[in-house]
């Protein structure tokens, strides 16, 4: 496979504009003693700014051309590099123990959806996160409950991160240029609402249900799930739609199920002894 082919197939487009460069800087501002992530650091464009300030630079990157490039570039003692999938990349293992981890990275599209959902695991040890990420991923981020746009992904990332759309960026500042314009978003992580580990399964269960069935009622998508009775025990109506209800929505209805299903549980218990 050719070299071009193959980052067509990862989805890399590096990016080359240095004013969108200045202006991630300028969010970012790495200060001493701070943890940096950089996930898919390409040819170092980003690299080669982040390396100059007094933090401690890690990079997370697939494509062994490029980490030979970078190895070229930089010196081990300036950055750690990763030659690792960032999907399957343990977090924890460069946190120091002072300082929660700073995540920063133009993201190849056909991984950003799954990153996010990976690095909700790693919530009690992240500061922040900035990604340069696909517009409409972006728009998926940050939809309002009850819009097109509002989804697995909303709801799923949007219980661990408050995100932010802060700027659109266009195909020109990258070389290839995407099809699609891109958006720098910023993710800080939010108290999670604490789930027994029944619950949080199911929570993620009854949104990837209610999803995948999106234009049919709750009553329909969750069938065989959530019963008359428990849309009845937590007020939800179940002629709505995946789309209308919010994160609480659904951490009620995982609760509600799981507690059912104990209490169904232990009279059987109580019954046989």
């Amino acid at each position: 496979m050719s070299a071009s082919r193959k980052r067509k197939r990862l989805g890399q487009h590096f990016l080359v504009d240095t004013q969108v460069i200045d202006e991630i800087l300028m969010l970012i501002r790495p200060q001493i003693n701070q943890t940096l992530v950089e996930i898919g650091p390409g040819r170092g464009a980003l690299t080669s700014h982040l390396i100059r300030y007094p933090a401690e630079l890690h990079a997370i990157e697939i494509d062994p051309g490029l980490v030979q490039e970078l190895q070229k570039l930089f010196s081990r003692d300036a950055l750690t590099i990763h030659h690792v999938d960032a999907l399957k990349f343990d977090y924890s293992s460069v946190k120091r123990e002072d300082q929660r981890l700073r995540i920063v990275g133009n993201l190849p599209y056909s991984i950003s959806t799954p990153l996010m959902l990976h690095l909700i695991k790693f919530t009690d040890i992240i500061e922040d996160t900035c990604f340069m990420v696909q517009y409409e991923v972006a728009e998926r981020l940050t939809a309002k409950c009850g819009t097109s746009h509002y989804g697995r992904l909303t709801v799923c990332v949007t219980r661990a991160f408050e995100v932010e759309t802060v700027f659109h960026v266009e195909p020109d500042a990258f070389s290839p240029p995407p099809e699609v314009r891109s958006s720098v978003i910023v993710m800080r992580p939010k108290p999670l609402l604490a789930l027994d580990e029944d619950s949080e399964r199911l929570f993620s269960e009854l949104v990837r249900l209610a999803f995948g069935k999106r234009r049919k009622t709750l009553r329909n998508s969750l069938n065989g799930v959530i019963d008359v009775a428990m849309f009845q025990e937590t007020g939800i109506d179940a002629s709505l739609r995946a789309e209308n209800l919010n994160v609480e929505d659904y951490i009620e209805l995982a609760k509600c199920a799981v507690a059912r299903d104990s209490g169904s549980k232990t009279k059987v218990l109580t019954h046989h002894d």
